[in-house]
């Protein structure tokens, strides 16, 4: 099996001609802008980009098989189209001998060339919301003509993704050049299609590198690829598998991805379809492939273990056949998470999440009191970072926990005995409890904990922040200058520092919503406590302590106490 060539224009007419695919064994797309703006590097510098797996199968085939392609992603979008739309089924044919490549290596390089020489790239800017579309920018990608090759930087051709107005502000003596548009001229257009009528003749780098530019993409035969023929699904995965194995462009779970696909052709749309509804509840969570294999695997009584030789076809076809039971026990305990107050910010193992489906998926009701074990189950699973090491041991153990006990409803008292590695357990001791409040500062341990301490909020309803109570800017050297504490002294520089970390700690937070935090945000504890409905509402509030910042270690001893003993009652 010899390997050809193509340029890297011939191959994206390909593309475009409906003549390469992707098959449904292919991840999703994963590269970052970063990543194709160094593979562009790497092309103008001449170096090798890899080698591409071509799998040549016919149409006919393709269709009497049923086997599920995918179209390349053309304008990626973070929100609205970041996987691969479904090629027509059947197959139009015209004959019996038609054929499609499907690529089975180089499937992240070509996209990103697609991409970069064809369509656009829109990535969510920080700090907008999902649901805001000029939070998605579109960019193309340019190239500096101005760009030059040195020994000593890491990229020699600088390539970024900008959006048009942000390409026409040629700054610092850039000229950014929209690289899709080379693909339209042969050698010839260069000078009387491009260069003077851009003013660039008399500009040896930039007349230097559009020639490049079009070389490397319109004339070199970039693109070594094998071609391979077969007509079985079954024997290209295990080429797929043999050529990615040895490296580390896939990750296990992807591999073993494809092995479900390779069984169960719909699986890549169902999955992706449960990790969209999941992942949009609430404020947004980020369960992952990986996520739903092993749930899959757990739910249905088998070993947990992420291995090829676990997802054998029968295993397969009995998630298959109980899927649609696995797909509501997932959605069920993601809402019941969402409605717990979690999303992607104060979720820290979505591994712990599985016995919770476990419990649901046999028939584990919701009600209040079960309620109140799971959450209090999935705080203490975290915090306590059952699932830190040995994942696969906890997962079992506690499987087998569960199947011991009544299905119907859930209680802590059913996994008390359970012990992981390290002599661990979900159990709490009294020093333990009392230590989580020099131990922890605010982050999502401290919010775990306080919505055990908060149980009755609306949090599926409302935003809840963590406030607090003496405001963190209250303790800035301008304010906390010159306090007299209540013993008559001035306080020093010791007490300052101890007090400016202790203020980020458990006895010194509580849960607010969203806008109530946003009102409280730096007015003094003692002036927000004069508002009737602020004191009647806040919880753990000690009696007869002054609220005045000078007697800030009172109030946080006293406040412990009353939270100290919350928590007890709750875990012990």
């Amino acid at each position: 099996m010899a390997y050809e060539k193509k340029s890297i224009r011939a191959i994206i007419d390909d593309v475009n001609s409906r003549r390469v695919y992707l098959p449904a064994i292919q991840r999703k797309y994963v590269w970052g802008d970063s990543q194709i703006t160094r593979l562009m590097d790497s092309i103008m510098l001449g170096y090798p980009i890899g080698i591409f797996l071509f799998w040549k199968v016919k149409k006919t085939i393709v269709n009497q098989k049923e086997y599920s392609m995918y179209e390349f992603i053309k304008d990626y979008h973070d929100r609205d189209m970041y996987k691969n739309p479904a090629a027509p089924q059947p197959f139009p044919i015209g004959s019996g001998d038609e054929t499609i490549w499907a690529v089975l290596d180089g499937q992240q390089r070509l996209t990103s060339l697609y991409i970069a020489l064809q369509g656009s790239m829109s990535r969510k800017l920080p700090n907008k919301r999902w649901k805001n579309d000029d939070a998605f920018p579109k960019k193309e990608l340019y190239f500096d003509l101005h760009s030059e090759k040195t020994d000593d930087e890491d990229i020699s051709y600088e390539f970024k993704f900008l959006t048009a107005g942000e390409a026409a502000k040629n700054k610092d003596d850039k000229i950014w050049y929209l690289v899709k548009d080379i693909l339209k001229y042969s050698a010839e257009d260069l000078l009387t299609e491009i260069i003077i009528p851009n003013g660039w003749a008399t500009d040896k780098v930039a007349t230097k590198n559009i020639s490049l530019l079009h070389t490397r993409l319109v004339t070199d035969e970039i693109i070594n690829y094998f071609e391979v023929e077969k007509d079985s699904i079954d024997s290209v995965l295990d080429i797929f598998v043999r050529v990615n194995s040895g490296g580390t462009v896939l990750s296990k779970s992807d591999l073993l991805f494809s092995t479900i696909v390779s069984h169960w052709d719909k699986a890549r749309d169902e999955i992706d379809k449960l990790l969209s509804e999941i992942n949009k509840k609430g404020e947004g969570f980020k369960f992952s492939n990986d996520f739903i294999m092993r749930t899959c695997l757990y739910l249905l009584d088998m070993s947990v273990a992420l291995k090829v030789e676990t997802f054998k076809k029968d295993s397969v076809l009995k998630i298959k056949e109980n899927w649609d039971a696995i797909r509501k026990a997932i959605k069920d305990t993601v809402d019941l998470l969402n409605e717990f107050g979690f999303n992607s910010e104060n979720m820290i193992s979505y591994v712990a999440v599985s016995p919770m489906v476990y419990y649901r998926y046999k028939g584990g009701n919701f009600d209040s009191s079960s309620k109140a074990e799971l959450r209090k189950y999935i705080v203490i699973a975290q915090v306590r970072q059952i699932f830190g090491t040995a994942s696969n041991s906890a997962l079992t153990s506690i499987r087998e926990a569960l199947k011991a006990a009544p299905t119907n409803s859930f209680s802590m008292t059913n996994l008390n005995a359970v012990r992981f590695t390290g002599d661990r357990s979900l159990r709490y001791s009294v020093e333990e409890i009392d230590a989580m409040f020099d131990t922890y500062e605010i982050g999502a341990y401290t919010f775990m904990l306080l919505s055990l301490l908060y149980p009755n909020l609306k949090y599926s309803q409302k935003g809840f922040h963590q406030d607090h109570m003496h405001p963190h800017t209250g303790f800035e050297e301008n304010k906390i200058k010159g306090l007299v504490l209540p013993d008559g002294t001035m306080i020093d520089d010791a007490t300052k520092e101890d007090w400016r970390r202790r203020r980020n700690t458990l006895a010194n937070l509580q849960l607010l919503e969203g806008r109530e935090n946003e009102v409280k945000n730096a007015t003094p504890l003692v002036d927000w406590l004069k508002v009737p409905e602020n004191s009647e509402n806040a919880k753990y509030l000690p009696g007869d302590v002054s609220y005045e910042l000078s007697n800030f270690e009172e109030f946080m001893e006293k406040r412990q106490e009353l939270m100290s003993k919350a928590l007890k009652d709750i875990l012990l």
